[in-house]
């Protein structure tokens, strides 16, 4: 990536994080929550289904099949995980602030599924992961195909929005997570190009862990408790995407 484009989308995404936290230390924050959940934007199972996609495993997932044969993408995909995990729990334990649920009455709330009351809510670990996502589609595929990675932006935008609409972060928590997941792409990309993990992918015996980490992951995503038709539609559709992806691969090096 040239140096200026890199430069620009670490200001914009330093800009989205600043102004996430400004908005969330200000009366703003809760009085935009509650307008947004008086309005009737889309069905509840909808979100349900949508925010599934910003749960760190699952969005693992999706980003190894995708990029699979891509070992310069998935290099990004790991480091940034591998950065974004700690980032979340460090800052959540930094600021310590409390989530929707237990600050405001659950009349003013459309609670959608089961979005927790406890626990840190600032950053948005789901939109961190939206972020990251958006950033890591949009340049793998911005060149060759630039409508898939606009069209791409759009449904990591609204896997953030969904933490709203579930009832589970302020606007703040979100703004922020967005920023954040998008600027430790930018430093992946940065840690990748001083210490390559790319050509360590490529080898048969890192592919294979590769897919065994798919099935494991997958595994875990079932264990967890169902919260709605939303959520079980979104595991059954990784499912599907991970076996036909696993099977092929298989396949491929049986040949």
């Amino acid at each position: 990536m040239p140096w200026e484009i890199w430069r620009c989308t670490v200001i914009l995404a330093t800009l989205c994080m600043v102004s996430g936290v400004t908005l969330h230390h200000s009366a703003v924050d809760h009085e935009w929550l509650i307008w947004g959940h008086r309005q009737v934007w889309l069905p509840d199972q909808f979100w349900l289904f949508v925010t599934q996609w910003g749960d760190a495993g699952q969005s693992l997932i999706l980003l190894m099949v995708i990029f699979f044969d891509r070992c310069v993408d998935l290099a990004l995909v790991f480091k940034t995980w591998l950065m974004g995990i700690p980032a979340s729990v460090l800052l959540k334990a930094i600021d310590n602030s409390a989530r929707p649920l237990s600050v405001l009455e659950s009349e003013l709330l459309n609670i959608v599924g089961q979005p927790p009351m406890l626990g840190h809510s600032m950053p948005s670990g789901h939109a961190m992961t939206a972020g990251a996502m958006a950033a890591l589609l949009f340049f793998g595929f911005h060149q060759k195909r630039p409508w898939l990675s606009m069209l791409m932006l759009l449904a990591c935008g609204l896997v953030a929005l969904s933490r709203l609409s579930v009832g589970a972060h302020w606007p703040g928590d979100v703004l922020t997570g967005l920023g954040l997941g998008w600027l430790l792409v930018m430093l992946a990309q940065q840690w990748e190009r001083v210490q390559p993990w790319a050509t360590r992918l490529t080898s048969a015996r890192s592919q294979a862990l590769i897919i065994w980490l798919q099935v494991f992951l997958l595994v875990l995503t079932w264990m967890q408790p169902s919260e709605g038709l939303g959520m079980i539609l979104a595991r059954m559709t990784i499912t599907a995407w991970v076996l036909t992806s696993v099977a092929s691969k298989w396949q491929r090096q049986l040949a």
